[in-house]
């Protein structure tokens, strides 16, 4: 294989997965009022309840102005909100509103409507092979 020949590495592959998700996610979310990068700050909180700012970029590992920039959209969204820390006055806690949490199901329809798009005719064994392998993969780049 000719070094050129880019498209034949995995990273490629891996890559084009990632922009395309992104696109396409983007547009699924939409009418829902957010994007994928909002989503994923939703979901954190979903899942793990209240948190500080630190906390959700240890989960999404985005860049620090990143995510301010994404916690600023969904509060003046009214997706979340931000109150100071009871123990440290320099710290925010971020929690979902209600119109935040009211999101979750139809979000989640989304996204797994997205993922059954994205791995048809694969099969659950071919699934499970694809989420260990991409797993490692993820492990190796560390």
């Amino acid at each position: 294989m000719a070094q050129n020949e880019f498209s034949n590495h995995s990273g490629y592959f891996i890559q084009e997965i990632a922009r395309k998700t992104n696109y396409l996610l983007n547009i699924s979310l939409s009418p829902l009022g957010i994007s994928y990068a909002q989503f994923r700050v939703l979901n954190c909180l979903w899942k793990k309840g209240v948190l500080t700012q630190k906390e959700i970029h240890e989960f999404i590992d985005v860049k620090p102005s990143t995510l301010t920039g994404l916690v600023d959209l969904l509060s003046v969204k009214g997706f979340l909100r931000r109150t100071v820390s009871e123990e440290d006055a320099r710290t925010n806690r971020i929690s979902l509103t209600e119109k935040g949490d009211g999101l979750q199901e139809p979000a989640w329809e989304i996204i797994e409507a997205f993922e059954k798009r994205m791995t048809q005719g694969i099969g659950d064994e071919g699934k499970k092979d694809l989420i260990q392998n991409l797993k490692r993969i993820n492990c190796n780049l560390g």
